[in-house]
């Protein structure tokens, strides 16, 4: 989607070069998204009252779980010079914010951070200084660490085309959450393309045919050896945990 928290002033998403290549900033998933938030939160015993997301692009995220789950107040927030046009299409009951939360003294019950680290140049400083900021966390992560990505370079398509700087595997995501003060309830893969097919490509449908027959016994093999997953984080703040 979107970050926030980045000071390098050539960024794609300050000049206009993330809208121009994502002119929806992939706002046809936003619903899904949501919906997996949401059911992760209940599976989870997650309650709120209030919702901060950071690096909320088009608020559409937002927008969705405020439907699924009405009885919070919700916040966007978004240092892109591009997003606050597509806010004034939202509801007017959520507050959306062009600031970088790391720099408010604002607190709030539920953080999301829905594909946003990993476009972050320091993305290990700005999860400390978000850890102290929230009770409860929830990542979506892309998982563009494996064997198919690496051999077809893979990574270089995410950085030129959503402006991705770091990949990451299930393994060095969790480890980088716990390394940055957070403490992980639950953590559940997702997979876009194979839980919806608007926009599937058939060479994906046919790639989702063998990850289907892998992962029935074993998804982290699935993950490693053909990607395409994401992993869904709860997380909690640890105790003590200070801002960077």
């Amino acid at each position: 989607m979107s970050k926030s928290g980045e000071a390098v002033t050539d960024s794609m998403y300050e000049d206009g070069r993330y809208a121009e290549q994502n002119p929806d900033w992939h706002g046809a998933d936003a619903a899904w998204k949501a919906g997996q938030i949401a059911a992760t939160l209940q599976r989870n015993a997650v309650t709120f009252t209030s919702c901060v997301e950071v690096g909320c692009g088009t608020g559409l995220v937002l927008e969705h779980l405020a439907e699924l789950l009405p009885q919070a107040s919700y916040s966007g927030y978004d240092i892109s010079t591009a997003a606050p046009q597509f806010w004034k299409k939202r509801r007017k009951d959520i507050a959306f914010h062009d600031t970088d939360f790391t720099k408010t003294a604002l607190k709030t019950d539920l953080l999301l951070l829905i594909d946003v680290f990993e476009h972050v140049p320091d993305y290990m400083g700005f999860l400390k200084a978000l850890s102290s900021k929230s009770q409860w966390f929830v990542f979506h992560i892309p998982l563009e660490m494996h064997i198919s990505g690496l051999l077809r370079d893979r990574h270089l398509h995410a950085r030129e085309k959503v402006g991705h700087l770091h990949y990451f595997s299930k393994a060095t995501a969790l480890a980088t959450l716990k390394d940055c003060g957070y403490m992980i309830v639950a953590a559940d893969y997702t997979l876009l393309s194979q839980q919806t097919v608007e926009g599937v490509r058939p060479v994906t449908r046919l790639t989702n045919i063998v990850r289907k027959a892998i992962q029935t016994f074993s998804p982290d093999l699935a993950a490693k050896l053909l990607g395409g997953y994401s992993l869904l984080v709860v997380g909690k703040k640890k105790s003590g945990a200070t801002a960077a």
